[in-house]
């Protein structure tokens, strides 16, 4: 069986091809090539297909920031069930070296099918029935709401390791808090809505900063205000379906 491991940027840029090699080795892989290769948008977009313009805006902003501005290598491999093996080199390499939201070195396919779709794409392989990945929750379409390759070059500094706590969302005089909590099953995307509709008046930047540091901190304060406020705060990011959240008196 055939696969691959993608060392992204910040794997070259951090001289990590090697590590990746000899995970691959240790895991039972066979090392068949590795092709340098240069991705665009269009690739990002064809990549990760559970992820569109209109419902993802800002995620494929920082996935085109993260994978689109320098050279990335495909470690072609080979072995009895290569799928897994290399998902497990994946989660080895990151455990060990990612620094960031969107600095987590190495890709590995999580399923058959984006295997073969991201598989053929890379090496240039005509693929007339690509599968599609299932699509992740959406948020709202920030291109129209903000300059989203902006905002990515505002926030992307402060996001280099653990991303920085912007501190909460001011919602009145009051001294409670709301703490917004990890969930795997939102997107940046559609985090970064429930807490536009919860948090009145909040800048774009801490939004998405309160969003991203509360997936590493384990939980994080999105708001302060008396318990009225708190409570209309609340009652926003269930409504998008957040779960994750609580009121800290």
């Amino acid at each position: 069986m055939r696969a691959f491991v993608l060392l992204k940027p910040d794997c070259l840029r951090r001289g990590l091809g090697g590590d990746v090699e000899r995970a691959a080795v240790a895991a039972g892989l066979t090392i068949d090539g590795r092709r340098a290769v240069t991705l665009s948008p269009a690739d990002v977009r064809y990549l990760w297909s559970e992820y569109s313009d209109a419902g993802h805006s800002l995620t494929l902003g920082f996935l085109d920031r993260y994978l689109t501005t320098g050279p990335s290598a495909l470690l072609l491999v080979s072995g009895p069930d290569a799928f897994e093996a290399a998902r497990r080199v994946k989660r080895e390499i990151r455990s060990r070296h990612a620094d960031g939201p969107f600095a987590n070195v190495v890709h590995a396919a999580e399923w058959p099918g984006e295997l073969a779709r991201q598989r053929d794409h890379l090496l240039g392989l005509d693929n007339a029935d690509p599968p599609v990945s299932p699509p992740r929750p959406p948020g709202l379409d920030f291109r129209a709401l903000v300059d989203v390759p902006a905002l990515v070059a505002e926030v992307w500094p402060r996001i280099q390791g653990v991303p920085a706590d912007p501190g909460p969302h001011r919602l009145d005089d009051g001294a409670g808090a709301v703490v917004l909590g990890p969930d795997r099953d939102h997107t940046l995307d559609s985090t970064v809505t429930a807490l536009w509709h919860a948090l009145p008046g909040v800048a774009p930047a801490r939004a998405v900063l309160l969003a991203l540091h509360s997936g590493w901190s384990g939980g994080t304060p999105v708001a302060v205000g008396g318990r009225a406020a708190r409570q209309r705060c609340l009652r926003a990011l269930r409504e998008h379906g957040i779960r994750n959240c609580s009121d800290q008196r």
